[in-house]
């Protein structure tokens, strides 16, 4: 992970947080870094092809960055922006199953690792569209209704046998309630 000030959780924490993806238009413009956008708890995010040569790319777009300045530095935020967002295979497959990312490589976690290494110990300036993006997603994750939705989910819903038994003890609950209002009520009506 990068050593960002403010680094955004995992694509599947910000699921669980109710941080939808989409993927953006092909005409978006502004560059694959200008594109990424966060509204209504939507994250936004460019189509990503990813093959062998996407290694090469990111670094020499990073030292083109670093050598020239005045070349602004959207290829670096885009890295570490996805690398934030990219932790394990899992993340990788739920933004390839949200049409974001096109895996050409090998598998999953070549592309995590892939994320994971670009962007070792680069920090993302402030000055970057993106560092206002992570604010917004990171305010969102933030705010009490998104926290205790993703601790419920986390704990509820990952694994469907817990879902299941929540389900069955809450009916257990309800069948208990009925069979002692209906063991009740006639005690009271006969007197």
């Amino acid at each position: 992970r990068s050593n960002g000030v403010f680094m955004i959780p995992c694509a599947a924490e910000l699921q669980e947080a109710g941080i939808r993806f989409k993927v953006a238009a092909a005409d978006a413009g502004g560059g694959f870094a200008g594109a990424i956008t966060f509204r209504g708890g939507v994250l936004t995010i460019p189509l990503l092809h990813v093959m062998d040569s996407t290694e090469s790319m990111f670094l020499n777009l990073m030292a083109f960055e670093r050598m020239h300045p005045g070349a602004g530095n959207d290829a670096m935020a885009a890295v570490i922006f996805l690398d934030n967002l990219i932790d394990t295979a899992r993340d990788v497959a739920l933004l390839k199953s949200r049409g974001i990312i096109s895996n050409l490589f090998s598998s999953d976690e070549a592309v995590a690792a892939l994320f994971n290494n670009l962007s070792r110990g680069a920090v993302m300036s402030p000055h970057s569209s993106l560092y206002g993006v992570q604010r917004q997603v990171i305010a969102h994750c933030r705010k009490r209704r998104n926290r205790w939705r993703a601790s419920l989910v986390h704990s509820y819903f990952r694994n469907p046998w817990v879902f299941i038994s929540l389900v069955a003890a809450f009916i257990l609950l309800a069948a208990t309630v009925m069979q002692t209002i209906y063991t009740v009520i006639p005690f009271y009506t006969k007197s």
